[in-house]
Protein backbone atom coordinates (compact mmCIF):
# COMPACT_ATOMS: atom_id res chain seq x y z
CA UNK A 1 0.00 0.00 0.00
CA UNK A 2 2.97 2.50 0.82
CA UNK A 3 4.16 1.51 -3.21
CA UNK A 4 1.33 2.62 -4.53
CA UNK A 5 0.60 5.47 -2.37
CA UNK A 6 3.85 7.15 -3.10
CA UNK A 7 3.38 6.01 -6.82
CA UNK A 8 0.13 8.03 -6.54
CA UNK A 9 1.72 10.76 -4.90
CA UNK A 10 4.07 11.13 -7.92
CA UNK A 11 1.75 11.07 -10.02
CA UNK A 12 -0.29 13.84 -8.75
CA UNK A 13 3.04 15.90 -8.57
CA UNK A 14 3.46 15.46 -12.05
CA UNK A 15 -0.06 16.37 -13.28
CA UNK A 16 0.69 19.40 -10.84
CA UNK A 17 3.52 20.78 -11.72
CA UNK A 18 2.28 20.25 -15.57
CA UNK A 19 -1.29 22.57 -14.94
CA UNK A 20 1.30 25.50 -13.55
CA UNK A 21 3.67 24.88 -16.55
CA UNK A 22 0.28 25.48 -18.62
CA UNK A 23 -0.47 27.90 -16.67
CA UNK A 24 2.78 29.77 -16.91
CA UNK A 25 2.79 29.38 -20.82
CA UNK A 26 -0.87 30.63 -20.86
CA UNK A 27 0.32 33.91 -18.93
CA UNK A 28 2.97 34.49 -21.07
CA UNK A 29 1.15 34.02 -23.99
CA UNK A 30 -1.38 36.67 -22.33
CA UNK A 31 1.71 38.45 -21.49
CA UNK A 32 2.73 38.52 -25.74
CA UNK A 33 -1.20 38.82 -26.59
CA UNK A 34 -1.37 42.35 -24.26
CA UNK A 35 2.20 43.41 -25.35
CA UNK A 36 1.51 43.23 -28.89
CA UNK A 37 -2.65 44.69 -28.37
CA UNK A 38 -0.80 48.05 -26.27
CA UNK A 39 2.17 47.71 -29.06
CA UNK A 40 -0.87 48.35 -31.80
CA UNK A 41 -3.03 50.53 -29.77
CA UNK A 42 0.15 52.73 -29.08
CA UNK A 43 0.80 52.93 -32.52
CA UNK A 44 -2.58 53.59 -33.36
CA UNK A 45 -2.66 56.52 -30.65
CA UNK A 46 0.26 58.07 -32.26
CA UNK A 47 -0.66 57.81 -35.80
CA UNK A 48 -4.45 59.48 -34.59
CA UNK A 49 -2.14 62.01 -32.86
CA UNK A 50 0.18 63.18 -36.21
CA UNK A 51 -2.94 63.17 -37.88
CA UNK A 52 -4.67 65.43 -35.76
CA UNK A 53 -1.57 67.88 -35.59
CA UNK A 54 -1.57 67.83 -39.41
CA UNK A 55 -5.61 68.51 -40.04
CA UNK A 56 -5.20 71.39 -37.43
CA UNK A 57 -2.10 72.41 -39.52
CA UNK A 58 -4.50 72.72 -42.23
CA UNK A 59 -7.07 73.91 -41.48
CA UNK A 60 -5.52 77.06 -39.88
CA UNK A 61 -3.69 77.40 -42.97
CA UNK A 62 -7.34 77.27 -45.11
CA UNK A 63 -8.51 80.14 -42.39
CA UNK A 64 -5.31 81.91 -42.99
CA UNK A 65 -5.80 82.01 -47.00
CA UNK A 66 -9.37 82.99 -46.90
CA UNK A 67 -8.41 85.53 -44.24
CA UNK A 68 -5.97 87.18 -47.10
CA UNK A 69 -7.40 86.79 -49.90
CA UNK A 70 -10.91 88.42 -48.47
CA UNK A 71 -8.79 91.26 -47.13
CA UNK A 72 -6.90 91.99 -50.08
CA UNK A 73 -6.81 95.83 -50.54
CA UNK A 74 -7.46 95.60 -54.80
CA UNK A 75 -9.22 92.41 -54.57
CA UNK A 76 -11.18 91.15 -52.12
CA UNK A 77 -10.99 87.13 -53.25
CA UNK A 78 -7.69 87.10 -54.97
CA UNK A 79 -5.48 84.72 -54.25
CA UNK A 80 -1.53 84.69 -54.31
CA UNK A 81 0.33 82.23 -56.39
CA UNK A 82 2.19 79.15 -54.98
CA UNK A 83 5.73 79.51 -53.89
CA UNK A 84 7.67 77.18 -56.63
CA UNK A 85 10.70 75.96 -57.90
CA UNK A 86 10.98 77.53 -60.81
CA UNK A 87 13.55 79.80 -59.38
CA UNK A 88 15.37 77.20 -57.59
CA UNK A 89 14.25 76.95 -54.18
CA UNK A 90 11.41 77.36 -51.55
CA UNK A 91 11.52 80.18 -49.95
CA UNK A 92 7.95 80.62 -49.05
CA UNK A 93 7.63 83.61 -51.05
CA UNK A 94 4.67 83.31 -53.89
CA UNK A 95 6.62 82.60 -57.12
CA UNK A 96 4.41 85.41 -60.35
CA UNK A 97 5.15 84.74 -63.54
CA UNK A 98 6.21 86.42 -67.07
CA UNK A 99 5.50 85.87 -70.41
CA UNK A 100 3.06 82.69 -71.66
CA UNK A 101 0.78 81.33 -68.37
CA UNK A 102 0.98 77.42 -67.43
CA UNK A 103 -1.40 75.88 -65.21
CA UNK A 104 1.67 74.30 -63.75
CA UNK A 105 1.92 77.75 -61.92
CA UNK A 106 -0.93 77.58 -59.76
CA UNK A 107 0.70 74.44 -57.66
CA UNK A 108 3.48 74.36 -55.86
CA UNK A 109 4.11 74.96 -51.89
CA UNK A 110 1.89 77.58 -49.48
CA UNK A 111 3.28 81.36 -49.96
CA UNK A 112 3.65 81.77 -46.04
CA UNK A 113 6.58 84.61 -46.42
CA UNK A 114 5.49 86.95 -48.96
CA UNK A 115 5.38 87.91 -52.94
CA UNK A 116 8.32 89.20 -54.85
CA UNK A 117 8.29 91.14 -57.99
CA UNK A 118 6.60 90.76 -60.49
CA UNK A 119 3.67 89.96 -58.26
CA UNK A 120 0.97 92.95 -57.91
CA UNK A 121 0.65 94.66 -54.20
CA UNK A 122 0.16 93.86 -51.82
CA UNK A 123 3.59 92.15 -51.30
CA UNK A 124 2.80 90.35 -48.11
CA UNK A 125 2.21 86.31 -46.95
CA UNK A 126 -0.08 84.09 -45.29
CA UNK A 127 1.81 85.29 -42.00
CA UNK A 128 2.25 81.52 -40.21
CA UNK A 129 4.58 78.64 -40.92
CA UNK A 130 2.21 75.70 -41.27
CA UNK A 131 3.81 72.07 -41.23
CA UNK A 132 2.67 68.54 -41.18
CA UNK A 133 3.44 66.66 -38.37
CA UNK A 134 6.32 65.28 -40.05
CA UNK A 135 7.84 68.97 -40.21
CA UNK A 136 6.98 69.43 -43.90
CA UNK A 137 5.54 72.86 -45.29
CA UNK A 138 2.05 72.52 -46.92
CA UNK A 139 1.47 72.31 -50.64
CA UNK A 140 -1.48 74.55 -52.52
CA UNK A 141 -3.43 74.89 -55.69
CA UNK A 142 -5.49 77.74 -56.50
CA UNK A 143 -8.32 77.90 -59.40
CA UNK A 144 -7.05 80.18 -62.20
CA UNK A 145 -10.77 82.10 -61.91
CA UNK A 146 -8.73 83.97 -58.72
CA UNK A 147 -5.43 84.91 -59.68
CA UNK A 148 -3.91 87.62 -61.80
CA UNK A 149 -3.14 87.45 -65.25
CA UNK A 150 0.41 88.60 -65.69
CA UNK A 151 0.40 87.22 -69.52
CA UNK A 152 -2.68 89.93 -69.81
CA UNK A 153 -2.17 92.23 -67.06
CA UNK A 154 -5.90 91.59 -65.30
CA UNK A 155 -7.49 90.74 -62.48
CA UNK A 156 -9.94 88.61 -62.20
CA UNK A 157 -13.68 90.45 -61.19
CA UNK A 158 -14.84 88.87 -58.25
CA UNK A 159 -18.39 88.76 -57.23
CA UNK A 160 -21.03 86.01 -56.72
CA UNK A 161 -21.42 85.94 -60.68
CA UNK A 162 -18.72 84.32 -61.06
CA UNK A 163 -19.54 81.24 -58.93
CA UNK A 164 -21.58 79.56 -61.71
CA UNK A 165 -19.10 78.98 -64.55
CA UNK A 166 -19.10 78.68 -67.90
CA UNK A 167 -19.70 82.03 -68.46
CA UNK A 168 -20.29 83.50 -71.88
CA UNK A 169 -19.59 87.15 -71.10
CA UNK A 170 -17.58 89.50 -69.86
CA UNK A 171 -16.83 90.22 -66.78
CA UNK A 172 -16.01 87.22 -66.52
CA UNK A 173 -14.35 86.37 -69.39
CA UNK A 174 -10.39 85.89 -68.94
CA UNK A 175 -7.13 85.63 -71.37
CA UNK A 176 -7.98 89.34 -72.24
CA UNK A 177 -11.51 88.21 -72.61
CA UNK A 178 -11.78 85.03 -74.72
CA UNK A 179 -12.22 82.15 -72.09
CA UNK A 180 -14.01 81.26 -69.22
CA UNK A 181 -12.59 78.70 -66.47
CA UNK A 182 -14.23 75.61 -64.49
CA UNK A 183 -13.53 75.30 -61.04
CA UNK A 184 -11.69 72.81 -59.23
CA UNK A 185 -12.58 69.31 -58.35
CA UNK A 186 -12.05 67.27 -55.63
CA UNK A 187 -12.61 63.52 -55.60
CA UNK A 188 -12.84 60.96 -52.68
CA UNK A 189 -10.92 57.74 -52.56
CA UNK A 190 -13.14 55.74 -55.26
CA UNK A 191 -12.73 58.57 -57.89
CA UNK A 192 -16.34 59.97 -56.78
CA UNK A 193 -16.98 63.95 -56.94
CA UNK A 194 -17.12 65.54 -53.59
CA UNK A 195 -17.12 68.72 -54.57
CA UNK A 196 -16.78 70.04 -58.26
CA UNK A 197 -17.01 74.33 -57.13
CA UNK A 198 -13.20 74.32 -55.03
CA UNK A 199 -11.10 77.57 -55.82
CA UNK A 200 -7.99 76.20 -53.18
CA UNK A 201 -6.96 73.25 -52.03
CA UNK A 202 -4.19 72.59 -49.14
CA UNK A 203 -2.30 69.24 -48.93
CA UNK A 204 0.13 68.18 -46.05
CA UNK A 205 2.85 65.53 -48.17
CA UNK A 206 3.52 63.45 -44.87
CA UNK A 207 6.97 61.29 -44.82
CA UNK A 208 8.49 60.10 -48.06
CA UNK A 209 6.90 57.03 -49.79
CA UNK A 210 7.25 55.00 -52.96
CA UNK A 211 10.54 55.78 -53.15
CA UNK A 212 9.99 59.37 -53.25
CA UNK A 213 13.22 61.47 -52.52
CA UNK A 214 13.65 64.59 -50.83
CA UNK A 215 17.54 65.36 -50.56
CA UNK A 216 17.75 67.68 -53.13
CA UNK A 217 17.68 71.10 -52.65
CA UNK A 218 14.12 72.16 -54.11
CA UNK A 219 12.04 68.67 -55.44
CA UNK A 220 9.75 68.43 -57.27
CA UNK A 221 5.89 68.06 -56.47
CA UNK A 222 6.08 64.57 -57.27
CA UNK A 223 8.74 64.21 -54.36
CA UNK A 224 5.86 65.30 -51.75
CA UNK A 225 2.59 64.64 -53.21
CA UNK A 226 1.31 61.07 -53.76
CA UNK A 227 -0.63 58.85 -56.83
CA UNK A 228 -2.45 55.53 -56.96
CA UNK A 229 -4.45 53.29 -59.00
CA UNK A 230 -7.80 52.09 -59.30
CA UNK A 231 -8.70 49.65 -62.18
CA UNK A 232 -7.57 52.05 -65.06
CA UNK A 233 -7.72 54.99 -63.51
CA UNK A 234 -5.04 56.98 -62.07
CA UNK A 235 -5.37 59.44 -59.24
CA UNK A 236 -3.14 61.63 -57.74
CA UNK A 237 -2.42 65.21 -55.85
CA UNK A 238 1.03 66.12 -57.72
CA UNK A 239 0.27 67.26 -61.09
CA UNK A 240 -1.96 70.43 -62.74
CA UNK A 241 -2.70 70.23 -66.23
CA UNK A 242 -6.26 72.17 -66.95
CA UNK A 243 -8.90 74.52 -65.35
CA UNK A 244 -10.85 72.09 -63.33
CA UNK A 245 -7.75 69.80 -62.39
CA UNK A 246 -9.21 67.02 -59.76
CA UNK A 247 -6.89 66.45 -56.27
CA UNK A 248 -8.22 63.02 -54.61
CA UNK A 249 -9.04 62.68 -51.06
CA UNK A 250 -7.31 59.06 -50.79
CA UNK A 251 -6.93 56.79 -48.11
CA UNK A 252 -3.37 56.42 -45.98
CA UNK A 253 -1.41 53.43 -46.95
CA UNK A 254 -1.16 52.62 -43.59
CA UNK A 255 -4.95 51.66 -43.93
CA UNK A 256 -4.93 49.43 -47.22
CA UNK A 257 -2.92 46.19 -46.73
CA UNK A 258 -1.53 44.79 -49.46
CA UNK A 259 -4.16 42.04 -49.73
CA UNK A 260 -6.40 44.67 -50.11
CA UNK A 261 -7.59 44.51 -54.47
CA UNK A 262 -9.53 47.46 -54.27
CA UNK A 263 -6.82 49.41 -55.54
CA UNK A 264 -3.22 48.12 -57.84
CA UNK A 265 -0.79 47.15 -55.21
CA UNK A 266 1.46 48.24 -54.02
CA UNK A 267 -0.79 51.19 -52.71
CA UNK A 268 1.40 54.25 -51.56
CA UNK A 269 -0.36 57.18 -50.62
CA UNK A 270 -0.25 59.88 -47.26
CA UNK A 271 -1.63 63.13 -48.05
CA UNK A 272 -4.00 64.73 -46.64
CA UNK A 273 -6.02 67.87 -47.73
CA UNK A 274 -8.66 70.39 -46.85
CA UNK A 275 -10.03 72.50 -49.42
CA UNK A 276 -11.93 76.08 -50.16
CA UNK A 277 -14.83 75.96 -52.62
CA UNK A 278 -15.74 79.24 -53.95
CA UNK A 279 -18.90 79.52 -52.16
CA UNK A 280 -17.48 79.47 -48.17
CA UNK A 281 -15.26 82.31 -49.72
CA UNK A 282 -17.45 84.06 -51.61
CA UNK A 283 -19.56 84.32 -48.38
CA UNK A 284 -16.97 85.63 -46.41
CA UNK A 285 -16.22 88.29 -49.17
CA UNK A 286 -19.85 89.13 -48.80
CA UNK A 287 -19.56 89.45 -45.14
CA UNK A 288 -16.44 92.32 -46.02
CA UNK A 289 -18.91 93.66 -48.47
CA UNK A 290 -22.11 93.95 -45.96
CA UNK A 291 -18.97 95.57 -43.33
CA UNK A 292 -17.68 98.36 -45.67
CA UNK A 293 -21.29 99.87 -47.20
CA UNK A 294 -22.54 100.06 -43.27
CA UNK A 295 -19.65 101.82 -42.57
CA UNK A 296 -20.70 104.34 -45.63
CA UNK A 297 -24.11 104.81 -44.88
CA UNK A 298 -23.55 105.42 -41.54
CA UNK A 299 -20.46 108.54 -42.51
CA UNK A 300 -23.53 109.36 -45.30
CA UNK A 301 -26.15 109.91 -42.39
CA UNK A 302 -23.90 111.85 -40.01
CA UNK A 303 -22.61 114.12 -42.71
CA UNK A 304 -26.60 114.48 -44.12
CA UNK A 305 -27.20 117.13 -41.56
CA UNK A 306 -25.71 118.70 -38.19
CA UNK A 307 -29.21 118.32 -36.46
CA UNK A 308 -29.25 115.12 -35.47
CA UNK A 309 -32.86 114.66 -35.63
CA UNK A 310 -32.99 115.89 -39.55
CA UNK A 311 -30.24 113.47 -40.40
CA UNK A 312 -31.62 110.58 -43.60
CA UNK A 313 -30.03 107.79 -45.08
CA UNK A 314 -30.05 108.54 -49.30
CA UNK A 315 -32.72 107.39 -51.74
CA UNK A 316 -32.72 104.21 -53.44
CA UNK A 317 -31.70 103.28 -57.00
CA UNK A 318 -33.23 101.38 -59.32
CA UNK A 319 -32.76 97.68 -58.92
CA UNK A 320 -32.13 95.68 -61.70
CA UNK A 321 -30.26 97.82 -64.23
CA UNK A 322 -26.33 98.15 -64.69
CA UNK A 323 -26.80 101.79 -65.98
CA UNK A 324 -27.82 103.84 -63.96
CA UNK A 325 -26.83 104.04 -60.07
CA UNK A 326 -28.25 107.11 -59.04
CA UNK A 327 -30.57 107.97 -56.80
CA UNK A 328 -34.38 108.27 -57.52
CA UNK A 329 -36.59 110.84 -55.32
CA UNK A 330 -38.55 108.73 -53.06
CA UNK A 331 -37.39 105.20 -53.41
CA UNK A 332 -36.62 103.61 -49.77
CA UNK A 333 -35.82 100.06 -51.36
CA UNK A 334 -33.80 99.15 -54.27
CA UNK A 335 -29.73 99.44 -55.34
CA UNK A 336 -27.41 101.11 -53.96
CA UNK A 337 -27.16 104.86 -55.10
CA UNK A 338 -23.63 104.04 -55.65
CA UNK A 339 -23.58 106.83 -58.96
CA UNK A 340 -24.09 110.74 -59.12
CA UNK A 341 -27.18 111.76 -59.89
CA UNK A 342 -27.89 112.38 -63.97
CA UNK A 343 -31.20 112.67 -66.01
CA UNK A 344 -31.65 111.05 -68.78
CA UNK A 345 -34.95 110.69 -71.68
CA UNK A 346 -35.35 108.11 -73.93
CA UNK A 347 -38.03 107.82 -76.62
CA UNK A 348 -39.99 105.35 -79.14
CA UNK A 349 -42.23 106.07 -82.07
CA UNK A 350 -44.48 103.73 -83.94
CA UNK A 351 -44.54 105.65 -87.35
CA UNK A 352 -46.99 103.13 -88.84
CA UNK A 353 -47.61 98.88 -88.15
CA UNK A 354 -44.18 98.24 -89.73
CA UNK A 355 -42.33 101.33 -88.97
CA UNK A 356 -40.86 102.25 -86.22
CA UNK A 357 -37.91 104.32 -84.62
CA UNK A 358 -36.22 104.75 -81.20
CA UNK A 359 -33.67 107.03 -79.21
CA UNK A 360 -32.21 105.90 -76.55
CA UNK A 361 -27.87 106.28 -75.39
CA UNK A 362 -25.86 102.80 -74.94
CA UNK A 363 -24.83 104.59 -71.79
CA UNK A 364 -28.42 105.03 -70.50
CA UNK A 365 -29.26 100.92 -71.11
CA UNK A 366 -27.57 97.32 -71.57
CA UNK A 367 -29.27 96.76 -75.05
CA UNK A 368 -32.00 97.14 -77.30
CA UNK A 369 -33.72 94.34 -78.06
CA UNK A 370 -36.25 94.15 -81.31
CA UNK A 371 -38.61 91.32 -82.10
CA UNK A 372 -40.31 90.62 -85.37
CA UNK A 373 -43.98 89.97 -85.49
CA UNK A 374 -42.98 86.62 -87.83
CA UNK A 375 -40.32 85.32 -89.72
CA UNK A 376 -36.87 84.91 -88.56
CA UNK A 377 -33.87 87.23 -89.40
CA UNK A 378 -31.30 85.81 -91.74
CA UNK A 379 -28.18 88.05 -91.23
CA UNK A 380 -26.69 90.54 -88.31
CA UNK A 381 -23.77 92.46 -88.46
CA UNK A 382 -21.84 94.83 -86.24
CA UNK A 383 -23.12 94.86 -82.27
CA UNK A 384 -26.11 93.01 -83.03
CA UNK A 385 -27.52 89.45 -82.14
CA UNK A 386 -30.03 87.58 -83.70
CA UNK A 387 -31.98 84.26 -82.26
CA UNK A 388 -35.19 83.27 -84.28
CA UNK A 389 -37.02 86.41 -84.45
CA UNK A 390 -35.42 88.59 -81.29
CA UNK A 391 -32.49 91.01 -82.57
CA UNK A 392 -30.41 92.07 -79.62
CA UNK A 393 -28.15 95.42 -80.37
CA UNK A 394 -25.46 96.30 -77.44
CA UNK A 395 -23.93 98.99 -80.14
CA UNK A 396 -24.02 99.78 -83.70
CA UNK A 397 -25.55 97.15 -85.65
CA UNK A 398 -28.29 95.50 -87.94
CA UNK A 399 -30.32 92.34 -88.23
CA UNK A 400 -31.94 91.72 -91.32
CA UNK A 401 -33.99 89.36 -93.50
CA UNK A 402 -33.92 90.41 -96.86
CA UNK A 403 -35.57 93.93 -97.43
CA UNK A 404 -36.85 93.79 -93.61
CA UNK A 405 -33.81 95.54 -91.46
CA UNK A 406 -33.87 96.57 -87.83
CA UNK A 407 -30.95 98.96 -87.37
CA UNK A 408 -29.09 100.73 -84.38
CA UNK A 409 -26.71 103.30 -84.28
CA UNK A 410 -23.59 103.71 -81.88
CA UNK A 411 -25.25 106.70 -80.10
CA UNK A 412 -28.49 104.50 -79.67
CA UNK A 413 -30.50 106.27 -82.19
CA UNK A 414 -32.36 102.67 -83.80
CA UNK A 415 -35.12 101.91 -86.95
CA UNK A 416 -36.97 99.38 -88.21
CA UNK A 417 -39.11 98.85 -91.14
CA UNK A 418 -41.04 95.55 -90.22
CA UNK A 419 -43.42 94.80 -87.78
CA UNK A 420 -42.14 94.06 -83.99
CA UNK A 421 -41.77 95.60 -80.77
CA UNK A 422 -38.89 96.80 -78.80
CA UNK A 423 -37.17 96.60 -75.27
CA UNK A 424 -34.48 98.34 -73.76
CA UNK A 425 -32.82 96.13 -71.18
CA UNK A 426 -30.37 97.23 -68.06
CA UNK A 427 -31.48 100.71 -67.85
CA UNK A 428 -32.97 102.80 -65.01
CA UNK A 429 -36.22 104.58 -65.26
CA UNK A 430 -38.86 106.45 -62.98
CA UNK A 431 -41.41 107.74 -65.73
CA UNK A 432 -42.80 105.89 -68.44
CA UNK A 433 -45.51 107.44 -70.38
CA UNK A 434 -47.18 106.69 -74.13
CA UNK A 435 -46.98 103.28 -76.23
CA UNK A 436 -44.32 102.26 -73.50
CA UNK A 437 -44.19 100.25 -69.95
CA UNK A 438 -42.54 98.46 -67.37
CA UNK A 439 -43.10 96.48 -64.35
CA UNK A 440 -40.26 98.26 -62.18
CA UNK A 441 -37.92 100.94 -63.85
CA UNK A 442 -34.88 98.79 -65.59
CA UNK A 443 -36.95 96.69 -68.17
CA UNK A 444 -38.84 99.27 -70.73
CA UNK A 445 -41.54 97.84 -73.27
CA UNK A 446 -42.69 99.83 -76.27
CA UNK A 447 -44.94 98.71 -79.06
CA UNK A 448 -48.21 100.46 -81.98
CA UNK A 449 -48.61 103.24 -83.79
CA UNK A 450 -47.95 106.50 -81.63
CA UNK A 451 -45.08 107.71 -79.23
CA UNK A 452 -43.52 107.01 -75.81
CA UNK A 453 -41.18 108.49 -73.55
CA UNK A 454 -39.24 106.71 -70.51
CA UNK A 455 -37.45 108.88 -68.27
CA UNK A 456 -34.63 109.45 -65.17
CA UNK A 457 -35.37 112.68 -63.45
CA UNK A 458 -32.30 113.85 -61.30
CA UNK A 459 -32.26 112.86 -57.43
CA UNK A 460 -32.35 115.54 -55.09
CA UNK A 461 -29.89 114.19 -52.39
CA UNK A 462 -26.36 114.94 -51.68
CA UNK A 463 -24.60 112.03 -53.65
CA UNK A 464 -23.45 108.94 -51.87
CA UNK A 465 -20.24 106.94 -52.25
CA UNK A 466 -19.03 110.68 -52.78
CA UNK A 467 -16.36 112.73 -50.62
CA UNK A 468 -18.59 115.62 -49.99
CA UNK A 469 -20.69 113.31 -47.92
CA UNK A 470 -17.78 111.69 -46.34
CA UNK A 471 -19.33 108.09 -47.57
CA UNK A 472 -16.54 106.98 -50.43
CA UNK A 473 -16.46 103.34 -51.16
CA UNK A 474 -13.31 101.38 -52.02
CA UNK A 475 -12.17 101.65 -55.56
CA UNK A 476 -12.47 97.54 -55.80
CA UNK A 477 -16.17 97.84 -54.74
CA UNK A 478 -17.05 99.43 -58.35
CA UNK A 479 -14.74 97.75 -60.16
CA UNK A 480 -15.64 94.43 -58.47
CA UNK A 481 -19.23 95.02 -59.90
CA UNK A 482 -20.90 95.09 -56.09
CA UNK A 483 -23.63 97.27 -56.82
CA UNK A 484 -25.14 94.52 -59.27
CA UNK A 485 -25.04 92.41 -55.57
CA UNK A 486 -26.42 94.59 -53.13
CA UNK A 487 -30.23 95.19 -52.18
CA UNK A 488 -30.51 98.53 -49.79
CA UNK A 489 -33.38 99.62 -48.05
CA UNK A 490 -33.85 102.72 -45.24
CA UNK A 491 -36.52 104.58 -43.13
CA UNK A 492 -36.77 108.10 -43.93
CA UNK A 493 -39.38 111.18 -42.67
CA UNK A 494 -42.69 109.42 -41.13
CA UNK A 495 -41.56 106.20 -43.72
CA UNK A 496 -42.05 103.06 -41.24
CA UNK A 497 -39.29 101.17 -39.85
CA UNK A 498 -37.73 97.93 -40.62
CA UNK A 499 -37.98 94.68 -39.44
CA UNK A 500 -35.28 91.62 -39.80
CA UNK A 501 -36.33 88.27 -37.99
CA UNK A 502 -38.53 90.13 -35.95
CA UNK A 503 -35.98 92.33 -34.62
CA UNK A 504 -37.97 96.21 -35.03
CA UNK A 505 -37.32 99.66 -35.20
CA UNK A 506 -34.52 98.72 -37.73
CA UNK A 507 -33.75 102.35 -39.88
CA UNK A 508 -31.62 100.78 -42.56
CA UNK A 509 -30.24 97.53 -43.91
CA UNK A 510 -28.38 95.93 -46.57
CA UNK A 511 -28.38 92.50 -48.28
CA UNK A 512 -25.90 90.96 -50.44
CA UNK A 513 -28.18 89.02 -52.57
CA UNK A 514 -25.55 85.90 -53.82
CA UNK A 515 -25.39 84.08 -57.22
CA UNK A 516 -28.42 83.46 -58.96
CA UNK A 517 -29.78 80.27 -58.32
CA UNK A 518 -30.21 78.56 -61.24
CA UNK A 519 -30.42 74.70 -60.49
CA UNK A 520 -32.96 72.68 -58.40
CA UNK A 521 -33.63 73.27 -55.45
CA UNK A 522 -34.91 76.53 -56.51
CA UNK A 523 -35.12 79.96 -54.88
CA UNK A 524 -39.09 81.04 -53.84
CA UNK A 525 -38.72 82.39 -57.53
CA UNK A 526 -39.90 78.45 -58.45
CA UNK A 527 -37.51 78.40 -61.43
CA UNK A 528 -33.92 79.81 -62.51
CA UNK A 529 -33.09 83.30 -60.95
CA UNK A 530 -32.18 85.11 -64.16
CA UNK A 531 -30.37 88.19 -63.76
CA UNK A 532 -30.14 91.23 -65.13
CA UNK A 533 -33.69 91.51 -63.58
CA UNK A 534 -35.96 94.28 -61.87
CA UNK A 535 -37.80 91.65 -60.47
CA UNK A 536 -36.79 91.12 -56.71
CA UNK A 537 -36.98 87.07 -56.85
CA UNK A 538 -34.67 87.24 -59.35
CA UNK A 539 -32.52 88.49 -56.60
CA UNK A 540 -33.89 87.33 -52.95
CA UNK A 541 -34.48 84.03 -52.64
CA UNK A 542 -37.31 84.00 -49.95
CA UNK A 543 -40.96 85.67 -50.83
CA UNK A 544 -39.98 87.63 -47.19
CA UNK A 545 -36.90 89.08 -48.47
CA UNK A 546 -38.41 89.42 -52.10
CA UNK A 547 -41.32 91.40 -50.65
CA UNK A 548 -39.48 93.37 -48.45
CA UNK A 549 -39.87 96.60 -50.19
CA UNK A 550 -43.18 96.62 -49.54
CA UNK A 551 -43.74 94.70 -46.44
CA UNK A 552 -40.70 96.98 -45.06
CA UNK A 553 -40.18 93.19 -43.38
CA UNK A 554 -37.18 90.84 -43.87
CA UNK A 555 -35.45 87.54 -42.84
CA UNK A 556 -33.33 86.84 -39.71
CA UNK A 557 -29.73 88.36 -40.08
CA UNK A 558 -27.90 85.10 -39.29
CA UNK A 559 -30.52 82.91 -41.16
CA UNK A 560 -28.33 79.62 -42.53
CA UNK A 561 -27.44 79.79 -45.95
CA UNK A 562 -28.15 76.67 -48.02
CA UNK A 563 -28.45 75.62 -51.50
CA UNK A 564 -31.33 77.70 -52.45
CA UNK A 565 -30.92 80.52 -49.81
CA UNK A 566 -27.46 82.85 -49.69
CA UNK A 567 -28.48 86.33 -49.13
CA UNK A 568 -26.63 87.97 -46.00
CA UNK A 569 -28.88 90.64 -44.52
CA UNK A 570 -26.90 93.29 -42.37
CA UNK A 571 -28.52 95.86 -40.16
CA UNK A 572 -27.05 99.16 -40.96
CA UNK A 573 -28.52 101.33 -38.04
CA UNK A 574 -29.59 101.34 -35.25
Amino acid sequence: MAHQYNYSSQANSRLRQGGAVLILMAFILGLGAVAYLLKAYNADAAKAKQDEKTYQALSAAKQALIAWAVSHPNTPGLMPYPDRNGDGNYDGNSDCYTGVFQYGFLLGQLPTVGQTNPCVTPQTGLGGDWRDSQGNRLWYAVSRNLVHDYEHSESPVINPGMNNPPHAVTPYLRQGGIQSYPWLKVLDRNGNLVSDRVAAVILAPGSPIGGQNRSAFAPNASEYLDSFQKGAAIYNNRAYATADEDFVIGEDSSNVPASDLTFVQPYQFNDKLVYITIDELMATIEKRVGREVGTQLKDYYVASNAIIANRFYPYAAIMGGNKNYSCVVGKLAGALPVAASHSSSCSYTGISATSSTSSCSFAEVEAVIFTKTSLNFTYRAGACQFSGKICTCSGAGTCTRATQQFICDAAGECSANVAGSYQFTGGGFDSVTGKCSTSCGSDISCSGTGGGMFTHSSCTDAPFNDVTTNSILPIWFTDNLWQDYVYYAAQRGVSPTLSAGGINGITALTVTTGYSIAIVPFASKGSAQVRLSCNLSDHMDTNVNATGDATNIYELTNKPRSRNYNDQIFVVSP
